[in-house]
């Protein structure tokens, strides 16, 4: 019965204190919001009221400037009526004696005409046609827009004056500042005068920025009503009231900031709402009092079976997780290290049933050493077989197989026995795709050898900072060209016999790595069988390699370093080895040995790389052009063209030396790109100059004629430019032509669009009468180092001669280059030699000596033919 009263008496309790808080709430809310309403229409009717006396005052102030200034335009009339000849002076001396007396209104008051020129001394306004044609406006002073003269803001105003005439003046603007200031919007208000054209002409609180801004950020100028928003420049919510024009296209608006309105609002808000949280508080208090003894008679039952609950579904899940577990579970004794309880995944697992298991202990899972292990940490009490969380354990079968385990255990008391509860997770699988990974990330998958990380870290930990060993860096080129002919797996096998033979010398005294590639690494750490290693791998490296019936023979490159000498680190060494291996001299050893030079080659290399890509990019290279004449006239009949490259303190860096640097680093591509628009430019300098006849030939790299397609790229450069299919020649070396299956269809374009081709220095590369035969090549040129001789030596005539009759047997044309004589000169002439080209002729020079050079230069006397001396 006490309860049942207890209830009930916090039932009514709960029911009656929540009516009356809903009455209250409603009650509070109604009176709140009666009293919100009548503040807001009140401070309403009040703005309204101070933006309509703003703008009474702003119409009586302009209506005294009106009514002067229509005074003038009488005047003005008048004088022009009864004494035109004088009405100009006179209407000058009488508005000067108006503006003295509104100086403190007006800044100018002078006579215009219909187009808004001064009649009288004073500056016009050009603008005045287009606003004073204000059908709006009810007066006859018309407002123009707002402008700003020499700092300060000034409303040009002007009245008609008869016969097209205006009286033209410039209210300041700081009187429209005086009109603001007297209308008193309270703490926080604003009052503000905007002009037809959107922008503000005055504002309170002294804001002169804000003078000539769109008056979008204050209010709308065509909405008289009062609207609440928050004033964007200020970020202040006011209560805005818009006044209209009476008289003249002026809008005043005022602003009365809703704190100074809502104010006593808001504090008689907080009192009411203070007084309901006070009631709903001691409301809540007494509640809880009355329910407390009531929760406190009923808690202690529902705890006594919440627990015998909680004991049997916590039995109940155990149960289901150690019986369900996909993962070996079991408990054993931690004093007899019998096990307790199994569950199917341990049977399932190690292959025992579960009587088996429970006539067995866990040291019989186990192999011997481990068992011992656990048998001494359990008679110590360190129930410690988690001591190490992270050691892997070897359990065994039934079957006698083994398994790589994780265990996770935990002491439990179970069945009055002191227990560990044991999940043992197989991590086998795991652990061989660790061991696979592991291996995959420190050996090479084609060779089986270590890589370069595994070598380095072979060298600086396994070795040690202090230790000796020479790094041998071996380069086998033509790997990679085996692939490309024969093959991917034929090119495999070679690496694989390759590095088979390698790791055979050197695994036994130091380590064999294998980088990507054609490279291999050999580091020697003993120092009394270095020479015996370094003979073995030289016979190594120079042995053909046998696959498939086929023997294949590679192009070596051997560098070595050492440790400490060549590097601390063993980056360093590998680094410093392989820009031995790669530098090419003339030193009989097989294998180069690391020199500082070669660093200091090596980054003078790079930095120079680096330079001749700026060069190209920023355009600092030039052409230079050297003459070729024609033989038997002494005409000049083309030009070569040959790329300068200047530095900063007027020496040139020689062709011979950049150009093969471009072609090693790949910028002969943007080089011979930048040649050909140059080239190209300079014919049509050339052509204005009167030249348009003279073809420039163009030397071709041997790399840039394999990797682009040059025919193309000279077809759109003479499109871009407008030139003639003869104005640019190409001049090939012999390498180019190696590669026929590519060099045929080039050479055949270049034909077929009319590009004249010459082989360049022929006779010094791998010379071959098929080049001759098959290839359409046009001209052949005579190396320099035949024609040095060719007046004395007999054997340089011969070889010569007969170029000079193969040419022309095969319908060539024969230049020759490197003429420095008058006797070189005569003797090719006597012996058939069409062109000559040196500096017997013309040394090369840059365009705008070619072209004086060009206007001035006398033909040369032609040369004697071998029939005028015989007569």
């Amino acid at each position: 019965m006490a309860e049942a009263a207890h209830y009930r008496s916090a039932r009514l309790v709960r029911m009656v204190g929540g009516v009356l808080a809903f009455l209250l709430a409603i009650g509070l809310a109604l009176v709140l919001d009666m009293d919100y309403e009548r503040r807001v229409e009140t401070a309403r009717a009040q703005t309204k009221a101070f933006a309509d006396s703003g703008q009474h005052l702003l119409g009586e102030h302009l209506g005294v400037v009106q009514r002067a200034m229509e005074g003038v335009a009488s005047d003005s009339e008048e004088f022009f009526a009864t004494v035109p000849d004088r009405a100009e002076a006179l209407i000058s001396e009488n508005m000067a004696g108006v503006a003295r007396r509104q100086k403190a209104e007006i800044a100018d008051l002078l006579f215009v005409d219909e187009n808004g020129k001064a009649i009288t001394p004073g500056e016009g306004d050009p603008a005045l046609p287009a606003w004073v044609r204000d059908a709006a406006n009810r007066e006859s002073l018309r407002l123009g827009p707002l402008e700003s003269r020499q700092g300060q803001w000034f409303l040009p105003i002007a009245v008609p004056a008869g016969d097209g005439r205006w009286v033209l003046a410039r209210l300041r603007q700081s009187q429209l500042q005086v009109i603001v200031e007297h209308v008193h919007a309270g703490t926080g208000g604003v009052a503000a005068i905007a002009d037809r054209y959107g922008k503000i002409v005055a504002r309170t609180g002294h804001s002169p920025g804000l003078v000539g801004e769109s008056v979008d950020g204050l209010f709308e100028p065509f909405d008289a009503a009062a609207s609440h928003r928050v004033t964007p420049m200020d970020g202040v919510d006011r209560l805005v009231a818009v006044s209209g024009p009476e008289k003249y296209p002026l809008w005043i608006s005022v602003g009365v900031a809703t704190s100074t309105i809502l104010g006593p609002w808001y504090r008689f808000a907080f009192f009411g709402i203070c007084l309901y949280l006070a009631y709903c508080v001691g409301f809540v208090y007494l509640y809880r009092r009355v329910a407390a003894s009531e929760r406190a008679q009923i808690r202690e039952l529902n705890e006594r079976l919440q627990i015998q609950s909680q004991l049997a579904d916590a039995e109940r899940r155990f149960r289901l997780a150690f019986d369900k577990n996909p993962l070996p579970y079991w408990v054993f004794d931690t004093k007899t290290l019998a096990f307790l309880e199994v569950n199917e995944a341990a049977v399932r697992s190690y292959g025992y049933s579960r009587d088996e298991f429970l006539s067995m202990r866990i040291t019989d899972i186990r192999s011997l050493q481990d068992a011992r292990i656990l048998e001494r940490l359990f008679q110590t009490r360190d129930h410690g077989e988690d001591v190490e969380p992270g050691k892997v354990w070897v359990h065994r079968r039934k079957d006698g197989t083994t398994l790589d385990v994780r265990v996770h255990a935990a002491s439990i008391d179970f069945a009055g026995h002191e227990a560990r509860l044991v999940l043992a997770e197989d991590i086998t699988e795991r652990l061989r795709s660790e061991r696979a990974l592991t291996y995959r990330a420190t050996h090479d998958v084609i060779t089986g050898l270590p890589n370069t990380e595994a070598l380095v870290e072979y060298l600086e930990h396994g070795l040690g900072d202090h230790a000796w060993y020479e790094l041998v860096y071996i380069h086998l080129r033509g790997i990679d060209r085996v692939s490309d002919t024969f093959g991917l797996e034929v090119g495999r096998n070679v690496l694989r016999q390759v590095a088979a033979r390698f790791a055979a010398i050197g695994s036994a005294h130091g380590m064999v790595a294998h980088r990507p590639g054609e490279r291999f690494m050999v580091a020697i750490t003993d120092p009394e069988r270095r020479d015996d290693i370094v003979a073995r791998l030289l016979a190594v490296v120079n042995e053909p390699v046998a696959v498939n019936d086929t023997l294949h023979t590679l192009d070596p490159q051997l560098g070595a370093a050492s440790h400490p000498l060549d590097g601390r680190r063993a980056g360093q060494v590998i680094a410093s080895a392989a820009l031995a291996a790669h530098a090419r001299t003339n030193a009989p050893e097989p294998i180069q040995m690391f020199e500082p030079a070669m660093a200091e080659r090596a980054m003078g290399r790079l930095t120079m790389a680096s330079r001749m890509r700026q060069a190209i990019d920023s355009d600092e290279l030039s052409m230079h052009f050297q003459p070729i004449v024609d033989a038997a006239t002494g005409a000049i009949c083309k030009l070569e063209a040959l790329v300068r490259w200047r530095q900063s303190d007027g020496t040139h860096v020689p062709p011979a030396v950049f150009i093969p640097l471009c072609e090693k680093t790949g910028l002969v591509l943007p080089l011979g790109r930048w040649t050909l628009d140059a080239v190209a430019k300079a014919c049509l300098d050339l052509a204005a100059a009167g030249h348009g006849d003279l073809p420039v030939a163009v030397n071709v790299s041997a790399v840039q004629f394999q990797r682009s397609d040059v025919a193309a790229q000279v077809r759109a450069v003479l499109t871009a430019y407008h030139l003639s299919a003869h104005a640019l020649q190409v001049e090939l070396t012999e390498s180019s032509l190696m590669d026929q299956e590519r060099a045929v269809p080039a050479l055949q374009a270049l034909r077929a669009q009319g590009t004249h081709v010459s082989l360049d220095d022929f006779g010094t590369g791998f010379s071959s009468m098929a080049y001759l035969r098959d290839l359409p090549i046009d001209s052949l040129k005579i190396d320099r180092s035949f024609v040095v001789g060719v007046d004395t030596d007999e054997r340089a005539a011969s070889i010569c001669r007969s170029i000079i009759m193969l040419a022309h047997t095969l319908g060539m044309h024969v230049v020759a280059e490197g003429v420095e004589s008058e006797n070189q000169y005569t003797w090719l002439s006597r012996n058939g030699c069409d062109q000559i080209q040196g500096y017997h002729v013309a040394q090369p020079m840059p365009l705008p000596a070619l072209l004086a050079y060009l206007g001035t230069r006398p033909p040369l006397r032609p040369a004697r033919t071998h029939a005028a001396d015989m007569g």
